[in-house]
Order: C-alpha cells, then structure tokens, then sequence
C-alpha cells in the first residue's frame, strides 16, 4: 500500500508540469527563515542518532534536534529536524506532509551503504524524466525519505506537501513567509528559501491527504524574527490559529515540598529550570489542506 503512494508521487511531479499553469514569483515584504520540521518519533534519541548516522547533519540545537549547516547561534539558523516523543504515530504515507528529501553528492553509492546498513530501500535508484536520479527508502518509524542528487542542495532538501490546490497553498506561503516561488528543475511546483543553503517546499495535488498531526511528519516550521507582525498579517488573512496567538515564555517550573525537619508537612517552593535552547515563543496554526504550522520565534537570536 505504501509502494503505491510513492508511485503516485513520481507520476505526480511528471505531470504537474502539464497540468499546473506557470506563476510569476509572489512579492513578499521579507522572507521569515524555514526553521524546521518536526517528526513524531517513539524513540527521540534512537532517532536522532539514526538520522545523523544515516542522513548526515550533526547534533542541533538541542539534543533533540539534528541540523544540517553550523550552529551560529544566531540569525539564519540552519534548518532542523526537531523530534518529539510519541508512542503511536502513523506513516507519513497519505498524509499532507508525505515525504521529506535529502540530497547526497554520489546517490548511488549512498543507497548501496543504506542498504548495507539494512535501512528499507522501497525504491532503488531510478532515474525520473526531468528530475534525474532518485530513490526512495524508509525510517525505521514509517516516514517515506525520498533521496535525490543535487549538489546545490545537499543534505536537507525539501519537504513535500500533497494538497488538493498545490498553486493556492503555495500562494499562500510566499504572502505569509515570502520565498521564492518556481518550479523545481521545471517540473515541480515549488518555493525554494536561501537563507542558508538551499530548501524546498514541493507541492502535488492530492484531493484525499489526511492532515498531518498524528503521522510521522508532524508539523513544519517557519522561524519569523517578528512574530507579532507575521501573526497580525496571518489573522488578516483569516488563519485557523491553534494555540494562543500572543504565547509568553514559561520555562519548566515544578512546585516541590521541602522539608524543613520541624515534623511539620514542609513548605512548597517553586522551582524553574534553565532553558536548553535558545528562548523562544511559539505559535500554533492550521495551513492549507490541514499542515499542522509552527511560528517559532529565537528571542535569542538576530539580537533579540
């Protein structure tokens, strides 16, 4: 079942060209960076270890976190996978978030070593018109990873989004984040983002795309230094938000009892830990075709 979603997603990118008509690149204001994408994992450190031993990429912001590019501590931060714990998460196959891509130097040779290495290859090195070699393989927790050649892109490559109006939801994220609208090697419908490095979001039509909270591929996130700004311009546009929209940073706070040896019940003190990351205030909302969205603001960064 899955193999035919995969399928389905390379006769899509070689008709999307036919079927989609050419637009001319959406003006934005500014560009808000693409910060990251968030996998539902049940197993945060097996994963991000396996990520790393098999994607490449090097421990991010946090321990949590894989990033591909330097660490700099400041604006445009790398992009990020992010992971969170979940016990019972679905494949990202038929979700509107169907696939995320990486790009290797020789992919070949890279397939080869994955398959060594007994990760599931479900589609071996094919070369696609238009868009030159490709493979498909799978993580150990069912999020489809399709592999491409492109050395202006390696590493982290691109997100993939199934939606029933892949022009609408693309128009939608240029006027929200800005980017640049094209079209991949002049087939697929595409924003690419060059804050650091190069990263794409894809878009194909598909009119049945579950949306993506509770699969694999959780969520996606754009990293606005204004957050207020972006919020107020989403709220214009009539957004669906999903968590408070003007978020404050609460840090991890524990009430404990101490106990004062008096043979009294002891008094509660409040206790909050340091944050491990950078701070940050985050905002929750719904995109076209049912992307779960993050806003994630590094008050920390760009000298905020």
């Amino acid at each position: 079942m899955r193999y035919s979603t995969h399928v389905t997603w390379r006769l899509s990118v070689n008709t999307c060209a036919l079927l989609l008509a050419v637009c001319a690149p959406a003006a934005a204001q500014s560009t808000e960076p693409f910060d990251h994408v968030h996998l539902a994992v049940p197993d945060v450190e097996r994963a991000r270890d396996w990520y790393i031993q098999h994607m490449g990429g090097n421990v991010g912001e946090t321990p949590e976190a894989v990033a591909w590019g330097k660490w700099p501590g400041d604006h445009p931060l790398p992009v990020q996978l992010l992971f969170t714990l979940s016990p019972d998460v679905r494949p990202s196959a038929g979700s509107v978030l169907g696939h995320i891509g990486f790009s290797f130097a020789n992919l070949t040779e890279k397939v080869d070593a994955l398959r060594n290495a007994s990760v599931t290859i479900v589609s071996p090195v094919t070369e696609v018109p238009g868009l030159g070699k490709q493979a498909i393989a799978e993580d150990p927790w069912g999020t489809t990873l399709v592999l491409l050649e492109d050395p202006d892109a390696p590493g982290l490559h691109h997100v993939e989004l199934r939606v029933p109006d892949p022009d609408a939801a693309l128009r939608f994220y240029v006027r929200a984040f800005g980017g640049d609208r094209t079209k991949y090697k002049g087939v697929v419908e595409a924003i690419r983002y060059r804050d650091l490095g190069v990263f794409y979001l894809f878009a194909v039509r598909d009119d049945r795309a579950e949306p993506s909270v509770g699969r694999t591929i959780d969520h996606i996130a754009f990293g606005p230094i204004e957050l207020e700004r972006v919020v107020n311009s989403l709220k214009t546009e009539g957004a669906s938000f999903t968590s408070t929209t003007n978020p404050r940073i609460n840090p991890a706070c524990r009430f404990v009892i101490v106990d004062e040896g008096n043979g009294s019940r002891g008094i509660r003190r409040l206790y909050c830990a340091q944050p491990d990351q950078l701070a940050h205030r985050t905002v929750y909302l719904e995109g076209p075709g049912g992307v779960h969205i993050e806003l994630l603001q590094h008050l920390e960064a760009g000298g905020h």
